[in-house]
């Protein structure tokens, strides 16, 4: 219970010169803003790498998956990694966000 007491007064005392100068009526609309900011910015980031993947091999992701079966070099398997990943963090942090927003909305 006193680690939580002392989580919640750190995040309000961070929040509080957002509050105070006026941009925010509230620290919790201050925190909410922030949290969605940082979310929204890893969704640009992961889809941004899918959009590199898809320029790089001039296909989707299922496309160039099935046009390597059995003959992939090791740049193109790391590569597919790499694509894969981006695609499921995308997934993960896009879930997030819908949850954030409908969490928030509900305050």
């Amino acid at each position: 219970m006193y680690q939580e007491n002392l989580f919640v007064q750190n995040i309000y005392r961070l929040m509080k010169p957002l509050v105070d100068s006026g941009i925010y009526k509230d620290e919790m609309s201050a925190l909410n803003d922030i949290v969605i900011n940082f979310i929204s910015g890893k969704i640009k980031s992961y889809c941004s790498i899918n959009d590199q993947f898809e320029l790089k091999y001039q296909k989707g992701f299922e496309e160039f998956s099935i046009g390597m079966q059995s003959k992939a070099t090791m740049l193109q398997e790391d590569d597919w990694m790499d694509w894969k990943a981006a695609l499921e963090m995308t997934k993960a942090w896009t879930e997030t966000l819908q949850n954030v927003s409908r969490d928030a909305n509900q305050d």
